[in-house]
């Protein structure tokens, strides 16, 4: 266990110590949703990627995440909402709304960028989370750099999980680790 959590803390500084450039565009990937409210994780990715909007990093926004089997709404809907409730236009705010896991979240961004004429990104996440988005980026040869939303202690049990996922990444082929 305890290999586990030092994994898992490791992950977390990894991620806090990621530095943005600035870029086209903010991809936001989604987090569980209640309805159309952002659940506590998805709060904070959110006002991460506000900052990178308020301060200029950025111009527009993907939010990225299907809609989950304990979900009445797509995520990529609820945090939609959620910008354009906290003063951002409707307009520099794309959906994307199909992508299950990470993998798909990032393949998926890529062609909204594509369609979009985006060339760079910041892949705007959970501290945790962003090593293996930033991994995910790397194999899909994406211009990105990232920006982590610091996960509360409460959060820890998804950092441990976030472990798991990277081994199942690397299990099945899509290996994650970083270099």
């Amino acid at each position: 266990m305890k290999s586990l959590t030092d994994s898992a803390r490791l992950l977390k500084k990894r991620g806090l110590h990621t530095r943005p450039e600035p870029a086209d565009v903010a991809i936001v990937l989604g987090a569980y949703t209640r309805g159309y409210q952002p659940g506590r994780v998805l709060t904070g990715r959110l006002r991460a990627a506000l900052h990178l909007y308020r301060i200029g990093f950025v111009q527009h926004f993907i939010v990225s995440g299907g809609k989950g089997e304990d979900e009445t709404v797509s995520e990529s809907s609820s945090m939609k909402r959620f910008l354009i409730l906290n003063g951002v236009p409707p307009e520099v705010v794309l959906q994307e709304m199909t992508s299950v896991d990470t993998w798909e979240n990032l393949r998926n961004s890529q062609l909204v960028m594509k369609r979009n004429g985006f060339t760079s990104a910041i892949i705007v996440t959970s501290d945790y989370h962003l090593p293996r988005a930033l991994a995910v980026a790397k194999q899909l040869d994406m211009n990105a750099t990232g920006f982590a939303s610091p996960s509360t202690r409460r959060e820890w049990r998804s950092a441990v999980r976030e472990v798991f996922a990277r081994a199942k990444y690397n299990v099945s082929g899509q290996s994650v680790w970083p270099e």
